[in-house]
């Protein structure tokens, strides 16, 4: 056998060998699923939680399907949702009306499993996803939340039990104080028969002194006459006349309250507010001529409360020397001011003739 055989028979070997492995992969993989003719349905369900590509899709106990693809419905003029598309082996016949309900477990396993259908012949599918006909599922109940309604329930009927507990309890202690019912009922019979001895008085003092309550009540009732002879159209007019007029005063007083109130709040606000009115203004200012007087006096007084003979203002008060040298300086300053008139009247001559002809200036120069 020559190398060139061998290595023909070693690449025959490989080949088969691949063959084989590609079959054996294809036989126990993924792909017998693509090699199966499957049929197509989409479910609408108004919500879909824990449905995943891969969930399991059975009738009556026994795989027939998988979840391939789950997509937000979002077709016009229909429910919003969730459109689930599931892939259906030929090889089981289904029955035509069959409705695909979800279910969730306890522990949060999802299935879809196939109801029973009612209709006559095979359930429609399509070839591919896009070609699938739509079919309408249902949600079965969570029983998660019905485990949390039951533990609801629960506590609601151990609330029940505890009142009912009470109330048997509030049942003993009426049945302890049962044997108090034969002292209670004498006792109200006792105050019966006392209200019937009450009454027989006050009815034989009624009788006795019959005539002198007639007497009262004719008294009464002439006294009501009375009035209402006293109470004459007249009368009730000039009566209504002044309750009106009190009324109309009484109006005016609240008006006159009402625009006095801002001056009110004037005169009880801080120092430191801008009054609103004109008469809080000059309430303002008669305070700062006040509060300047006040300290002027302070300033005239001295710590024992007398005049301050220390001071500029006493001085310029009490001694003499002072308005001399004033007297003098103003009758200085009455002279610089005649000198100064007589200065201007001259530099104003001297502007007019200038102004007349200039050339003065230049010749009074030459002259010089």
């Amino acid at each position: 056998m020559n190398e060139r055989v061998m290595q023909f028979r070693l690449g025959m070997f490989v080949i088969v060998a691949g063959l084989v492995l590609t079959m054996l992969i294809v036989w126990f993989g993924e792909s017998p699923q693509i090699l199966r003719e499957r049929g197509f349905i989409k479910v609408h369900y108004a919500e879909a939680p824990g449905v995943l590509q891969g969930v399991a899709v059975r009738k009556s106990g026994i795989r027939v399907g998988e979840v391939v693809g789950i997509d937000f419905d979002d077709r016009a003029n229909q429910p919003d949702g969730v459109l689930v598309t599931l892939a259906l082996e030929s090889q089981f016949k289904l029955r035509k009306g069959s409705i695909p309900r979800l279910t969730k477990s306890l522990i949060g396993d999802v299935t879809i499993d196939l109801l029973p259908g009612v209709g006559e012949g095979p359930m429609e599918t399509g070839p591919t996803p896009a070609q699938a006909p739509i079919v309408e599922g249902e949600v079965a109940a969570d029983p998660s939340k019905a485990l949390a309604a039951a533990t609801i329930a629960f506590e609601r009927a151990g609330d029940t039990l505890t009142t009912i507990q009470e109330a048997a309890s509030g049942l003993a202690k009426i049945s302890k104080s049962a044997g108090k019912l034969d002292e209670f009922l004498a006792t109200w019979d006792a105050t019966g028969k006392d209200l019937s001895a009450a009454s027989t008085s006050i009815r034989g003092f009624v009788d006795q002194n019959e005539a002198g309550v007639k007497a009262a009540l004719a008294n009464i009732q002439q006294a009501s006459d009375r009035l209402n002879s006293t109470l004459d159209p007249a009368t009730q007019d000039a009566l209504k006349t002044g309750v009106a007029k009190f009324s109309a005063a009484s109006a005016r007083l609240d008006t006159a309250l009402a625009d006095a109130a801002p001056l009110m709040k004037d005169l009880g606000s801080p120092v430191d507010r801008t009054p609103a009115t004109d008469f809080g203004q000059t309430v303002r200012r008669v305070n700062r001529i006040a509060s300047d007087v006040e300290l002027l006096s302070n300033t005239l007084r001295n710590n024992r409360g007398g005049l301050n003979t220390n001071g500029s203002i006493q001085r310029l008060l009490t001694q003499s020397d002072l308005y001399d040298n004033f007297n003098a300086l103003a009758a200085s300053a009455n002279q610089a001011l005649q000198q100064l008139k007589i200065a201007l009247a001259s530099f104003r001559e001297f502007a007019e003739k200038v102004s007349r002809d200039p050339g003065a200036i230049s010749r009074g120069a030459l002259s010089r």
